[in-house]
């Protein structure tokens, strides 16, 4: 097994919690009463066998769900999901307080680096965005980005992953069309990994599956989770909301009927495979009730994570989560704002997968400058997270004393040691004084990022895949093609 590498110390403090114990405790039992009362859909036949099997009210395709059951299954499920990267390293330990950060998946429109238009997404941008994630220390896992619509429509989805895994060897999150694509995905992994048995002990993807809110799980949203579990791939089986509109409007209506769909994922993964690595949690945003948009960046939504990061923390499961996602159709202030507070959030709830960072306009708009400039707000909500620290060295007394009344600690050694780790250093963020910031040709943060962005898509190279990988890689999506032509 390979060495666990980890570039993030676990955070200790500052720790917020959003809720009480008893409230969680209220939201659980509320949860389970859905499953029990209201039950749900289950379009896939295997699962719906399976969850009769195990005692569960079964009529047609709707299904009850007992509480027993589902606690049952959440003791199943592992506490701690290990992810590794392309190369086989184990850089991203989902467990309680690990925090990690990426993109989203499947944007319609990017803003052109160079003209400044806003277009139809290519599978080009997934090409650039996967370098400079690649590239940014502080970016830990991809999604796809944009979509890749200049591609056949039966393999889009492939066509992405390729576009990723070639030039990101970080952890990758993807999503796929049905059961036979996911397979083909797996297989594509597999042949940049080294073979399935060293993908299965060591994986480096993660799919993204869903069910349609409100409690409906779909045959292609349990058919792909099913077909990672013959393959110990982890699964992020988790709904996409919108409150007042697909839940209930209050927050915690809808954070219920978000954790009984998550938990009804659980079950159906642990009746699948005991053990099979799931991970709950989800997209829980309000809808704005004048212009029917999707409420990324605000508060309400850091506050639904908050709690359902909590929750996630009661069972023990690793959770999935969405920061850095905003409303604003450009990288303004209003998207800075907005950015920021939810990545803080996030960082202080303790999320383990934080995706969506760098997405504009409420999800549907990408520009590649507004997600490097994230790296300046993770790095800086990174840095809040870890917390002060109190040890006598810290504290300084012996300094103080040796400096004394009048004195200065610029050049004492007590300085030296510990200034680049006690001052935050930003990237991009301009802290020159007006004079220097006026000689160096009053050049902005968002300026910096954009000439960050294209010296990377200029120089940057990612680890290159094993010898055969990408013919593998071009021969797998061929295959999907033809399909797809038949």
């Amino acid at each position: 097994m390979e060495k666990i590498i980890s570039n993030h110390e676990l955070q200790s403090t500052p720790y917020l919690k959003w809720v009480t114990p008893s409230q969680l405790e209220q939201i659980h039992n509320a949860s389970l009463e859905v499953l029990e009362r209201t039950g749900m859909i289950v379009k896939h036949k295997e699962a719906l066998a399976l969850l009769k099997e195990a005692g569960c009210r079964v009529k047609g395709e709707r299904v009850w769900v007992p509480g027993w059951l589902v606690e049952e299954c959440i003791r199943l499920a592992p506490r701690r999901i290990a992810v590794a990267d392309r190369l086989g390293q184990r850089v991203m330990l989902l467990e309680k307080n690990r925090v990690y950060y990426g993109t989203g998946s499947d944007l319609p429109f990017t803003i052109d680096l160079e003209s400044g238009e806003r277009r139809t997404s290519t599978k080009q941008d997934v090409v650039d965005a996967s370098k400079v994630v690649d590239a940014l220390p502080n970016y830990d896992f991809l999604m796809s980005y944009a979509i890749a619509s200049d591609t056949p429509p039966a393999a889009s989805d492939l066509h992405q992953f390729e576009a990723m895994t070639t030039h990101c060897s970080k952890p990758i999150i993807f999503t796929a069309h049905n059961a036979e694509n996911t397979e083909a995905l797996i297989m594509m992994a597999a042949a940049c990994a080294g073979g399935l048995e060293q993908l299965s002990a060591n994986p480096y993807i993660i799919l993204y599956s869903e069910p349609i809110s409100p409690l409906v799980h779909t045959h292609d949203g349990v058919a792909k989770m099913f077909k990672c579990f013959e393959y110990n791939i982890p699964v992020v089986y988790t709904p996409g909301v919108l409150a007042g509109a697909t839940t209930p409007v209050t927050k915690a209506g809808c954070i219920v009927q978000m954790n009984a769909e998550s938990l009804a994922g659980v079950v159906m993964a642990q009746l699948k495979k005991k053990g099979a690595p799931v991970i709950i949690g989800g997209g829980a945003t309000p809808m704005d009730m004048k212009t029917t948009a999707t409420l990324y960046g605000a508060p309400e939504t850091s506050m639904n994570y908050a709690v359902m990061t909590q929750l996630a923390q009661f069972y023990g499961l690793p959770n999935f989560t969405e920061a850095g996602c905003v409303n604003s159709p450009l990288p303004d202030i209003q998207a800075g704002v907005e950015a920021a507070m939810s990545i803080l959030m996030a960082q202080l709830s303790g999320c383990n997968l934080v995706h969506d960072v760098g997405y504009l306009e409420g999800g549907k708009t990408g520009y590649l400058p507004f997600l490097a400039y994230c790296e300046d707000i993770i790095s800086m909500a990174r840095y809040t997270g870890s917390g002060t620290r109190t040890s006598a060295d810290h504290l300084a007394v012996d300094c103080i004393d040796e400096v004394g009344p009048g004195g200065h600690f610029i050049s004492h050694k007590h300085t030296l040691k510990y200034f680049r780790e006690e001052i935050w250093s930003p990237r991009y963020l301009v802290r020159d004084r007006w004079e220097q910031w006026e000689k160096g040709g009053k050049v902005m943060s968002l300026d910096r990022a954009v000439e960050e962005v294209k010296a990377i898509l200029a120089h940057h190279q990612a680890h290159p895949l094993p010898a055969g990988a990408a013919e593998e890689m071009r021969k797998i999506i061929q295959e999907v093609e033809n399909r797809g032509k038949s």
